[in-house]
């Protein structure tokens, strides 16, 4: 958190849990959104501060440090040095002993083992190299030096907080007969993996360094795509240009040479370039923007995160009016009742009440076609959506909404505060 700002937590109702009813310093259950500001809000005893009416949002999509600067605000430095993020399950190999040859495949320097003693205050630690001592330069040991200092502060400070800071940031990795957990530094030059351990009586951390100019070197370009032919012959690519030059001179050749190619990266300039070769060939225009195609290994660990009802999920209420007609127009509300009156309120032929969740998937619940309103039943089949309690109460809610028992109520705008 930077210096001189405070962060609070929205906490929605039972009722609407996407409409904020009180401000509080953590909320896990039915988190409405969050609130930063560099003014302290006295927060009464009982925990929490009622909205009522008082909350005021701008109707205005800012950055921090734009919004710092529309409202002479300082903007705050940042103060940290060294940002540690939850490492991904395909990161885990990195954090555990490899063999001499992988070592040296990922440029991998040594690693410092670490123990907070007997009391879980004390701080241990050993060095034991992996790699070319070469690699072990003195700019290496300022910086490492300098991410152990910072680290000290916050998970190294002792078994306590690492505990603490465990529980609070996830980064569980698979292996090891006890639950552990990654943490990963990016530099310029070195990536730097954390292993805590938080349990009493053994080692509690281990700190493997890598040298990423080293992997550089030592890393082939991966192969981006491959094209084959009805004769047997396979080719693979690691240039992207040249991949899709490949495409564009041979698919107009498919019928007789049995041209077939395969894009193997998540590369979305890549991916589309070979969709919009596609679509030019029967002269016709790719209807998919760019954006549709950054899906990563990030993105599909977030639809998976989708799935399960026990993690916090945000939900982004919308209607779009004219639905697949001239004059289409998407209307973002910020909350379920916002987006019942403005669906209700729209006189048209077609239109949409949708919704999108942690803003990797989204469903229609409502349509209105020629008159009729129906409730759309496709997000019972969707994993994303089936076991999702605030879906299930929408669902009942539209049902009210459509037989006229729904009463719809004031809403309030997210921007910021």
């Amino acid at each position: 958190m930077p210096e001189g700002w405070y962060a609070y937590d929205l906490r929605g109702s039972d009722y609407d849990p996407g409409e904020p009813v009180t401000v509080e310093p953590n909320v896990v259950v039915n988190h409405a959104g969050s609130v930063l500001t560099h003014e302290k809000i006295n927060i009464p005893g009982e925990g929490f501060l009622r909205l009522g009416n008082s909350l005021d949002f701008l109707d205005e999509h800012l950055t921090l440090q734009v919004y710092c600067e529309k409202h002479d605000i300082p903007y705050p430095a940042n103060n940290q040095t060294f940002k540690l993020r939850p490492a991904s399950k395909s990161e885990a190999g990195l954090f555990y002993a490899m063999t001499p040859e992988k070592d040296a495949e990922l440029g991998c320097i040594g690693h410092v083992r670490m123990d907070f003693g007997h009391s879980g205050k004390e701080f241990w630690h050993t060095w034991q190299p992996r790699g070319d001592e070469s690699l072990n330069s003195p700019e290496f040991k300022q910086e490492l030096g300098e991410v152990v200092d910072a680290l000290r502060k916050t998970v190294l400070k002792d078994l306590s907080a690492m505990s603490s800071y465990c529980y609070n940031h996830g980064g569980e990795i698979s292996g090891g007969g006890r639950q552990n957990y990654g943490y990963v530094v990016d530099t310029d030059r070195y990536r730097y993996c954390l292993r805590c351990n938080p349990q009493p009586g053994d080692y509690q951390a281990y700190l493997t360094c890598f040298d990423k100019r080293q992997q550089e070197l030592r890393q082939e370009p991966p192969v981006i795509g491959k094209v084959s032919f009805a004769s047997g012959e396979t080719l693979a690519y690691t240039d992207p240009a040249i991949f899709l030059q490949v495409i564009r001179d041979e698919l107009p050749y498919k019928p007789t040479s049995g041209f077939q190619y395969e894009v193997l990266t998540d590369d979305p300039t890549v991916r589309k370039g070979a969709d919009d070769i596609l679509y030019d060939l029967f002269g016709e225009e790719n209807p998919r923007p760019l954006d549709d195609y950054g899906l990563t290994q990030r993105g599909r660990e977030a639809l998976k995160n989708a799935e399960n009802p026990n993690l916090p999920h945000s939900y982004r209420w919308f209607v779009v009016e004219n639905f697949a007609c001239e004059g289409e127009t998407r209307h973002d509300t910020d909350s379920l009742t916002g987006a019942i009156d403005r669906f209700n309120g729209l006189a048209c032929d077609s239109k949409r009440l949708c919704v999108t969740k942690d803003d990797v998937a989204t469903v229609y619940l409502a349509i209105a076609q020629d008159g009729e309103t129906h409730l759309d039943e496709g997000w019972r089949d969707n994993p994303r959506f089936a076991a999702d309690s605030t879906v299930q109460e929408a669902d009942a809610r539209l049902q009210l909404s459509i037989a006229g028992l729904e009463l719809s109520g004031p809403t309030m705008t997210m921007g910021g505060m």
